[in-house]
């Protein structure tokens, strides 16, 4: 599939820190201004979105079910033939968003020793939550097959081993279902597509300490 990738920054950017990185979106009349074609792709300023033809899709798992479905061919993100199947994917896509995500921030953005620990031990229950939901069968949220819920899960993994443990100290559990995110782990990572969108250690640990400090003003 031919496509072309073009690159913004839909943060403000401060010379004052390690690389200028900063979470802070900038204003969304300014991305207008300097990214006029990509505001007019995402309404509301946020990455990704993808304009095929005039096709314009935002938000990251509308843009995975939109190019799952657009394309159709293998690998199907979403099981064809079995609805409820498709059903569950998209349940457990959203809760990687709407419970392990913003769990893991609880923990990164809590200043206070005590709170962590409660937002700690949440986090770790969301993990055996989606653990539990995984097939037993093979290294992947589905089985054998690579699905949505893996991609939308993936790169905040690799956020909650490299940010978790540079900010806060964050050691998975060695338990029966840290084993099975593990496995999980080990599989997709190894994957040649993500393998070629991991991000710098470096950047990545820099660009997130101001939610460690609770500077940063979102947390989509």
């Amino acid at each position: 599939m031919d496509y072309l990738y073009v690159e913004i920054n839909p943060y403000e950017v401060d010379p004052r820190l390690p690389g200028g990185y900063t979470k802070k979106q900038l204003p969304l009349e300014v991305k207008k201004a300097m990214y006029p074609d990509f505001v007019a792709c995402s309404p509301r300023g946020l990455v990704p979105a993808v304009d095929k033809a005039g096709e314009k899709v935002w938000e990251s798992l509308h843009v995975v079910q939109y190019i799952d479905e657009a394309f159709d061919q293998p690998p199907y993100f979403l099981p064809r033939n079995d609805p409820l199947k498709r059903a569950h994917v998209r349940i457990w896509s959203d809760f990687v968003t709407e419970k392990m995500q913003k769990s893991f921030y609880m923990l990164l953005m809590d200043q206070d020793p005590g709170s962590q620990a409660k937002a700690r031990e949440n986090f770790f229950q969301e993990c055996r939550t989606f653990a539990r939901a995984m097939s037993k069968d093979g290294p992947y949220f589905l089985g054998e097959n690579i699905s949505m819920v893996d991609i939308a899960l993936a790169p905040f993994w690799q956020r909650f081993l490299w940010i978790g443990g540079h900010y806060r100290g964050l050691e998975m559990p060695k338990d029966e279902d840290f084993q099975r995110l593990r496995r999980w782990w080990e599989a997709v990572s190894a994957r040649p597509a993500f393998r070629a969108t991991l991000v710098c250690q470096d950047r990545l640990v820099s660009s997130y300490g101001q939610y460690s400090r609770h500077w940063a003003h979102d947390i989509s």
